[in-house]
């Protein structure tokens, strides 16, 4: 199994993620998280595989984020926004 979390603060986003990961017997999603902190929380306290994250979090952006972790798992950015693309 590939454990997995969505930081994503769009309610919308978050379902569009979990219905593609449920088509997959493969991933587990074991938590969803609305921002940064809640994420460190989970990645502190749970064994994550693999993390979708958004770029564009309240309070901190999603590449910040990442940047600030020492060991972060795999990650999937999601962004509706075609400017971060190079990034």
């Amino acid at each position: 199994m590939i454990k997995c979390i969505i930081v994503e603060d769009e309610t919308l986003a978050q379902e569009v993620i979990k219905s593609h990961l449920q088509q997959v017997d493969r991933f587990e999603l074991v938590a969803t998280c609305r921002n940064a902190p809640e994420a460190l929380q989970a990645l502190t306290t749970m064994d994550v595989d693999l993390m979708f994250l958004d770029i564009r979090l309240p309070g901190m952006s999603g590449l910040q984020f990442l940047q600030s972790l020492p060991s972060p798992p795999l990650v999937i950015i999601t962004t509706a926004y075609a400017e971060y693309a190079l990034e």
